[in-house]
């Protein structure tokens, strides 16, 4: 079985994550796909709403936007302080030991991968997908990982089915918006278009980003 793992602040859920999500799931042959929002994130605490209520934004997105077998997980939001991908994946593949698991994440991220907890041992547990981000082109996050990762970068069509420690270099059409984006604009209504419209809704109600 093919798990997914997407984890990130979620801040808010927008329609580049749901079409990513869709993607990806169809694009690996995907078994199980789980969105894990942080609950402390290391590096982006900046505008960040509580965990409870990004949780319920992705949750409704799922519901409203996705068919599959997507689920929302809160296993970052149980646990004390920050959340490390390090924890989430030896978390998971406790979970699911003999399943192939991949963690999904963008380009500009994945560059800072040095700076993540443990992170020598996180191929041990999973592969990656990394998605192009247009801030970050593969070649120059390829200059920016360490000299060890390189050799585990392949493309999609390259995999085959290892079960763990490859980066797989996953090129995709970007939709050109970001969570900071949308929170830095919410007023204006032209933003309002990137974003499942339960989860503008629930921003509305619960009057969130109105301080951004």
């Amino acid at each position: 079985m093919r798990i997914v793992l997407f984890g990130g602040t979620f801040n808010p859920i927008h329609n580049g994550h749901i079409e990513l999500a869709k993607k990806v799931y169809e694009d690996f042959n995907v078994s199980k796909f789980f969105f894990i929002p942080a609950k402390i994130p290391p590096h982006k605490n900046l505008g960040l709403v509580p965990a409870e209520k990004r949780y319920e934004m992705v949750k409704l997105a799922l519901d409203n936007c996705l068919t599959g077998n997507f689920e929302v997980s809160d296993f970052e939001l149980k646990q004390e302080g920050v959340s490390f991908t390090y924890k989430t994946l030896k978390h998971f593949k406790k979970m699911y030991p003999e399943d192939t698991l991949f963690f999904l994440t963008g380009s500009d991220i994945f560059a800072t991968i040095d700076t993540w907890q443990n992170w020598k041992e996180l191929f041990k547990f999973s592969n990656f997908i990394v998605a192009n981000r247009k801030e970050m082109p593969f070649d120059k996050m390829m200059s920016k990982i360490p000299k060890e990762l390189k050799s585990l970068v392949i493309d999609l069509s390259d995999y085959v089915d290892q079960k763990e420690g490859v980066i797989i270099l996953y090129k995709i059409n970007e939709i050109p918006i970001s969570s900071t984006v949308i929170r830095k604009k919410f007023k204006d209504k032209t933003i309002f278009d990137c974003l499942p419209k339960v989860v503008r809704d629930y921003i509305q109600k619960n009057k969130l980003y109105q301080e951004v």
